[in-house]
Formats: structure tokens, sequence, C-alpha cells
């Protein structure tokens, strides 16, 4: 046999690792599609924020992102900001976790008790305007939610909202992604 009609082992090999890098190239590219949108529209959810509720922490328009496996791998703790939906509603609520099952939770003279022993330090979130609330123990599976801004009333002080449930919350806000661009005064 002629060396021109039997190709040569050598190119025979490296057509065959070209198309292994083709290959390999190709799927390492489909598992980095997969993951990405795994994380952008299965771990996180991004939520732009509707109105100051949050203040000074987040105001409206700020885009946040929720990351809805937290509550899988670790536990909902006091000073969490939590994503909720409006009981009946299709509103998603961020708010904070200010006491946790079995902790026992009132608003007098404008601080907040946990256990009628601990202050909850509110300076550290620079809420402001809260109104006095009733005392009551948290239950078991539920978290107690307040609005950094106190003056808003979406959180578990409205008979509508309560405590929320763990099952309910749809995940932790970690992160803002970007600011709104006003001026905030």
């Amino acid at each position: 046999m002629s060396q021109d009609t039997v190709p040569l082992r050598r190119d025979t090999f490296k057509n065959l690792h070209r198309q292994h890098n083709l290959w390999r190239w190709a799927f390492s590219s489909l598992l980095a599609v997969l993951f990405m949108v795994f994380v952008c529209f299965f771990w996180f959810k991004w939520v732009k924020l509707g109105n100051d509720s949050m203040a000074p922490t987040f105001h409206k328009g700020d885009l946040v992102l929720v990351d809805r496996l937290y509550k899988y791998y670790a536990h909902i703790e006091r000073t969490d900001m939590v994503a909720f939906y409006r009981p009946g509603t299709n509103q998603l609520l961020i708010k904070r976790v200010v006491a946790t099952a079995g902790e026992t939770v009132g608003g007098q003279s404008g601080a907040i008790w946990i256990d009628e022993k601990y202050r909850l330090e509110e300076e550290e979130y620079g809420a402001v305007h809260l109104t006095d609330f009733d005392t009551l123990t948290v239950p078991d599976g539920c978290v107690f939610v307040l609005s950094d801004d106190r003056q808003y009333l979406e959180d578990s002080r409205e008979e509508g909202i309560g405590c929320v449930f763990l099952d309910d919350i749809v995940g932790v806000v970690h992160i803002r992604l970007l600011p709104s661009f006003t001026m905030y005064r």
C-alpha cells in the first residue's frame, strides 16, 4: 500500500482530538448556560421595590436579589430581611424579621421589646416612627416581621398579615443589585 491512500496514524488521532475538544467545549458551554439559568431564574428572584417601607435600608425603585433557597440550607433569624406574598394577594412584601417562634414581642414607648427584657436596638436600622402595639407570642413555624420605616403598617402589626409562616416565605434578601437613582432627603 502506498502512503498516499492510507492516512497516517498521527493525522487520524489529530482529527479525533479536534472532534473531542469540540464536544467537550460544547458540553461545557451547555453546562454553564444551564447553571446560569438555574441561578438567575430558580435560585434567585429579582425584585424591584414599590415603596419606601424598608427605608433607609432600601428605597422605592431599588432592585434587590431574593435568595429562594436560603430557607432550605439555613435558619431564618432575627434581622434577616424576608420576602413573602401578602395573604390573599399577589403583592410581594419585603420586611425585617424582629422575632422568631416562641418569642414574645411588643412595642411600648417607641421601643420593641423581645420577651419583655431585651430591647431591640432600633438605631441599627434607622427605624423611626414606631407606634405601640400589643404584646404577642410568635407561634411555632412563624416569624414576626416589621418594616424598617415603622410608619408603614404592611407588616405583622396588620391583622391581615400577622405572623408570617416560614413556609410562606419566598426567600431572604441579601443584596441590593441596583439602587434607584433618585435623591432622598
